[in-house]
């Protein structure tokens, strides 16, 4: 049979009594953790047996439909709290509660996590957990696919283009684990997850689907979504959707003041370029092919269409410099899934490819070379089997698997960089996001092992091995070669007479140069290596309600794409300004964590609960990539390239994550407090400690503010179909200590209050609204540039309608 879903917090009885309405079947409580369901029909045939009964083989129990809403922090389900790790959800409910102008948006109310909004004109995410991000540092995945693309800049790197419309959950690991994910990471993961069939397909319904339509002011023209899910046989459902989004260039706020940077009109009131128009579509197929192995296929299209530039007072005199992007972002995913209800046999196999195309055309360097493509895709896959155990020393469960995926980047010009020499200078302005490829493998397990109830005992492992093999072309310094020579004294010959003969004087000549040029020079790159990537948890679970738990992992980075080939120019200007460094290590990482989660219910009331995680941690790193010089002797001479800073880099701080839920009210809310260290310099060719503020080193190092505290709290009325609620964000000020530009990404604090509310008119419709930074305060968001303003008051109505 299958029941109607059961979604918050009740006692037993009343949710058996849910549970079971209209099924015939009644119950009757038999024990403190024992009820006994009974069928009508068959009790006919005799009394209701009692004693001790049967033991029952195990019973699997499939809560799909519901892992993505709980009684956590908006809507975080329990599992949250039930495992002892630094995780965190951001669940389908908090999704469709915060209309955001980008996905960036959501992560800035989890603890440890920020969206580097450094090019916030560009509506491509890059996530900073505990401080560390870009360059694959942190790994981000849409439904397990990853998604490498970086493009180089004045600021973040690392670009993932995702829309709301079809997010069922965000799920957030702020370390790594020896599992499908972690190959490559030296500081966590985000999975951008989407929906499934039963997410829109209510029970005993052969179809359903959503409706979301969203406007506002301040730009927010609008944001639609439909999707919809028909379930053609009991074993094949198929699902697709689309989406549209129109967001005008936003005020920012009038309280207060922030540098201009050029980044303004006349006004001072609108961010040039911060608009966006998205278009997203989504398609899967889900087959249960046998009655245990099921299979999925799915295809994640989104198109970005949105300007980058500013003012140019040195260039255009008062113009405005321009680059009109377009991002194609396709994803395709299929999934495995085998369980033949056995104890050795719980298999999962993915293959994925994802590939992003950036198409830009620009008022700047690149406008006499007309459109400039990046391109970069990533083919990758995983297989993974857990096998269980009752041992003599309690029971285990084994882990066990390999992932892979090989990462390809193309960038071109359309017409091309050749000088009058006819030497090509396209990687000069192609070649910080230059061409390349990698491959990266892994291997891992990881055991669990229950000694006792209330012990937990994990232990992994993981061998990680990078290959990255290519050439890269750099150039030397300006020449011209001798093409002829031109007579600038005829001379005289020797003259004689009677005393004797004089000196012949030569003529005197002077070569002709023909045109400057820069010589190129091939540097090719090879390099590989591995790492063993050992962890270990331990959790302990006293009471019901509390579970401490202590970890140690270890992680391992190899370079990327873009630290391996990096060549070329700042700009036209500039030819031979970065070349790749052919002795660049991996980064490596300590992780150690501590923490606790508390899970309760019928603290003041029969239906209230208490969801609360909090972890401290420390992380230490060494061979810290950032940008310093080097010299290559071939061409003789010294360029910026990427390099491994000296000593070591700390990283600690505190992460809490909490909610009391009564129903008629909640209160809940996260801190997050960091203290970072980076090191301070690298080793220059000549074997001398550089300083990395000294100019010749990283342009910008992103830390997160010291302390961030979010509070959320709220009333439901009208047996619970009116939500009222308020969210305030208080943040310290930026101070980066890195870096030759850090003046432009120190910032000071904020403090930002929103409300939001939504009516329930029934099951099938929702009307939501929200008001965000209601006082319209001027500020730049952390680990962002201080003249990049976040939107000033905005006000938006939803409507949420499910069919």
């Amino acid at each position: 049979m299958r029941s109607q879903p059961l979604t918050g917090n009740y006692t037993v009885a009343q949710a058996l009594a849910q549970l079971l309405a209209g099924t015939g079947i009644t119950y009757r409580i038999t024990g403190p953790k024992a009820a006994l369901l009974i069928d009508p029909s068959q009790s006919r045939a005799g009394p209701v047996p009692s004693g001790d009964g049967v033991q029952l083989d195990t019973i699997v129990v499939d809560a799909s439909r519901t892992d993505g809403i709980g009684s956590g922090y908006q809507g975080t389900p329990d599992w949250v709290y039930q495992r002892p790790a630094a995780v965190s959800v951001i669940s389908r409910e908090a999704i469709e509660s915060s209309p955001t102008r980008n996905a960036r948006d959501l992560l800035d109310n989890v603890a440890g996590v920020y969206a580097n909004r450094s090019a916030a004109q560009n509506p491509g995410i890059s996530v900073n957990i505990r401080g560390l991000q870009d360059q694959d540092r942190i790994v981000t995945m849409i439904d397990g696919a990853r998604q490498n693309f970086q493009r180089s800049g004045h600021g973040a790197t690392q670009r993932t283009y995702v829309d709301t419309a079809f997010l069922r959950q965000i799920d957030v690991e702020k370390s790594t684990t020896s599992g499908v994910g972690s190959a490559g990471s030296l500081g966590g993961l985000v999975n951008f997850r989407t929906f499934i069939a039963d997410d829109l397909i209510k029970p005993g319904n052969q179809y359903g689907g959503v409706v979301n339509a969203t406007t506002g002011t301040n730009a927010y023209n609008f944001d639609g979504s439909t999707a919809a899910a028909v379930r053609v046989s009991e074993r094949f459902s198929v699902l697709g959707g689309v989406s549209y989004k129109n967001i005008g260039a936003y005020d920012v706020g009038k309280n207060g003041t922030i540098p201009t940077a050029n980044t303004y009109t006349g006004t001072g009131d609108v961010l040039l370029f911060s608009g966006q128009e998205v278009f997203s579509t989504i398609l899967k197929a889900e087959a249960q092919a046998s009655d245990d192995v099921k299979i999925t296929i799915g295809w994640l299209h989104n198109d970005s269409r949105y300007n980058t530039g500013n003012y140019d007072l040195t260039i255009a005199r008062g113009g405005i410099l321009k680059s009109s992007e377009q991002v194609a972002n396709d994803t395709f995913t299929s999934a495995l899934d085998w369980n033949p209800g056995n104890d050795i046999v719980d298999l999962k196999a993915k293959l994925y490819y994802n590939h992003l195309k950036n198409d830009t055309v620009s008022d700047g360097a690149f406008a006499l070379t007309g459109p400039s493509n990046f391109v970069f895709s990533t083919l990758g896959g995983s297989v993974e089997n857990t096998s269980r155990f009752a041992t003599g020393i309690g029971a285990l469960a084994l882990n066990y698997g390999v992932e892979a995926f090989s990462d390809t980047g193309k960038t071109t010009l359309q017409r091309g960089f050749v000088s009058q020499t006819g030497t090509d200078y396209s990687s000069t302005l192609t070649g910080g996001t230059p061409s390349g490829n990698r491959d990266v493998a892994s291997g891992f397990g990881t055991a669990t092992l229950k000694p006792a109830e209330w012990v937990t005992l994990i232990g992994g492992v993981r061998y990680d091995w990078y290959h990255i093999a290519g050439t890269s072309t750099i150039y030397g310094n300006e020449t011209r070669d001798i093409i002829g020579q031109l007579m600038t004294n005829p001379g005289r010959p020797a003259i004689c007479n009677a005393r004797g003969c004089g000196v012949a004087i030569p003529p005197t000549y002077v070569p002709i140069y023909g045109p400057a040029y820069y010589p190129a020079y091939n540097i090719d790159i090879d390099k590989s290596g591995g790492a063993w990537l050992p962890n270990f948890t331990i959790a302990f679970q006293p009471t019901e309600w509390l579970q401490p738990f202590a970890k140690y992992s270890k992680s391992y980075r190899p370079p990327t794409v873009m630290e391996s080939f990096l060549n070329g120019g700042h700009d036209s200007n500039v030819i031979n300004g970065y070349a790749p460094n052919p002795f660049l290590r991996p980064e490596r990482g300590d992780t150690y964590e501590a923490g606790f989660n508390v899970l309760a219910n019928g603290i003041l009331t029969e239906r209230d609960s208490i969801r609360f995680k909090t972890v401290g941690f420390y992380r230490e790193i060494t061979d810290y990539i950032s940008f310093g010089y080097i010299l290559n002797a071939q061409a003789n001479r010294q360029y910026d390239t990427f390099v491994n800073l000296n000593g070591v880099t700390r990283m600690k701080g505190v992460e809490i994550e909490a909610n009391y839920d009564a129903r008629f009210l909640y209160i809940g809310g996260t801190v997050t407090r960091i203290d970072t260290e980076f090191s301070d310099s690298f080793t220059s060719p000549a074997g001398r400690d550089i300083p990395i503020n000294s100019g010749r080193g990283a342009a910008v190092i992103f830390e997160q503010p010291k302390l961030r505290v979010t509070l959320d709290a709220g009333i439901r009325l009208l047996d619970e179909k009116l939500t009222l609620g308020t969210r305030i964000v208080d943040v310290s000020k930026t101070e980066p200590v890195l870096g030759s530009l850090r003046s432009g990404y120190d910032m000071p604090g904020y403090r930002v209050y929103d409300i939001y509310g939504s009516y329930a008119f029934d099951e099938a419709t929702k009307l939501r609204f929200a008001v965000n930074n209601l006082t319209d305060v001027a500020y730049a968001p952390a680990v962002g540039a201080n003249f990049y303003a976040a939107p000033g008051r905005t006000a938006t109505v939803s409507l949420n309608y499910k069919f």
